[in-house]
């Protein structure tokens, strides 16, 4: 279904407004439910065809939550891409859902050059069964909307069926974390040039009673509620520091890539206590090897929340002592370029996604630009998600620098620089 542009912006509530709505109708003691729905990649969208056409786009959307919720549902703007709706609870609420879902699925919005296809992304939530205050309400159709998203998107989830999970991984992992079964698991990082292991990326696991292993995305959602990322940080930053011991007499020492949370950032006294044992191995390092590895700590636009003024305080004793820096997801977020500006990164990492859409003409040249940008300021780049040699071949012509994904190995906890020849 092709829609025409329908002119000016549709006027909605506020996200506050949307706030007092929900608590004006908890005070009614009645029942009612809650939709929140997300454009997926909207962010891609305005980055690639700009903002004119991505205010189209929600335009679109909001007229197509208005066609199917009716006049006496409540439709506002949450944030960014996000409409959150106030309905009456009824039987109907997941048929809604997923006519709105299919709604948006058949959309075509013309741009200049091509048609565009959109899909969105739900949480639903009700209440009193999802909380019984307007925090507990919105915290979970949030909840449930991030479920949604990460587990592929154009779909939508209960908050119920959520908190089901959060309830027993959360006491899972908080035994975890006890117990000191949250390791690293290493995933190889390439020279494009050189075909060369040069570096590693820590990422977090669960190793549970049995002996298996569970990858981040299965517990990080439930830190994330349980404000415990910042202790998945610290363990995950420890093995990698032993790591990096380890590979001392090794003749050409890899870089180390470690993510940190907005969480950790959130801990001054946990930061610290990294930095303490941070300087003692780097000490170490630096008395047992003129040439040892370095330690990069990653971070994505969500991780600085807005303040970069504050990461800067909170990152450059870390700086100072050694480390470097790298923006990770590159391509998903508003203002990349803007702390590209702010904070001494040395290394940009594209987002997997982009990456994945390197054959299209379009993201092929944002991706070059990017990498024009990257060489004036004396970054190197990386390409996530590289899973196949025509993806690698074309990213190595565009002049990115390293890589990483299922192309080159997954992560293991085994070494992976037994291997460097080109």
């Amino acid at each position: 279904m092709s829609v025409p542009d329908q002119g000016d912006s549709i006027s909605v509530p506020s996200r506050a407004a949307l706030q007092q709505t929900v608590a004006t109708r908890m005070a009614l003691g009645k029942r009612f439910g809650v939709i929140l729905c997300d454009i997926d990649r909207f962010r891609l969208i305005n980055f690639s065809l700009g903002r004119e056409f991505a205010d189209r786009v929600l335009r679109q959307v909001a007229q197509v939550l208005r066609d199917i919720l009716g006049p006496d549902a409540t439709i506002g703007r949450w944030g960014g891409p996000e409409f959150l709706c106030v309905l009456d609870e009824t039987s109907e609420v997941d048929g809604l859902v997923e006519r709105l879902r299919q709604r948006i699925e058949r959309l075509v919005i013309l741009s200049k050059t091509s048609r565009i296809h959109i899909t969105a992304s739900f949480g639903v939530a009700s209440f009193p069964e999802d909380g019984g205050g307007p925090t507990d309400l919105l915290n979970a159709v949030e909840a449930a909307l991030y479920h949604a998203k990460s587990s592929g998107r154009n779909r939508a989830v209960r908050a119920t069926i959520v908190q089901k999970r959060l309830l027993g991984m959360g006491a899972a992992l908080e035994a975890a974390l006890h117990e000191q079964r949250i390791v690293a698991a290493y995933q190889p990082i390439i020279d494009l040039q050189t075909g060369r292991v040069v570096a590693e990326e820590a990422l977090a696991r669960m190793r549970l009673p049995d002996g298996r292993m569970l990858a981040a995305e299965e517990f990080i959602e439930v830190s994330q509620h349980l404000q415990l990322t910042y202790k998945i940080d610290q363990s995950v930053i420890r093995a990698t520091l032993e790591r990096c011991m380890e590979s001392l007499r090794d003749s050409a020492p890899l870089v180390h890539f470690v993510n940190i949370s907005a969480d950790l950032l959130r801990h001054p006294e946990a930061l610290h206590d990294l930095l303490r044992l941070i300087n003692t191995y780097c000490d170490t390092c630096r008395r047992q090897a003129e040439d040892h590895g370095t330690l990069v700590l990653e971070l994505t636009e969500r991780e600085l929340f807005g303040d970069s003024q504050y990461a800067r305080d909170m990152l450059m004793g870390f700086v100072d002592a050694g480390l470097q820096l790298a923006l990770d997801d590159f391509g998903r977020g508003y203002s990349s370029f803007q702390y590209l500006a702010d904070l001494p990164f040395s290394y940009m990492k594209l987002e997997g996604s982009l990456v994945g859409r390197i054959r299209e003409p379009t993201v092929r040249a944002i991706i070059q630009g990017v990498q024009r940008i990257a060489e004036e300021l004396k970054i190197t780049t990386l390409a996530e998600g590289v899973e196949t040699a025509e993806t690698a071949a074309i990213i190595k012509d565009l002049g990115i620098d390293w890589a990483q994904g299922f192309l080159y190995g997954r992560a293991s906890g085994r070494p992976s620089r037994a291997d460097r020849r080109p």
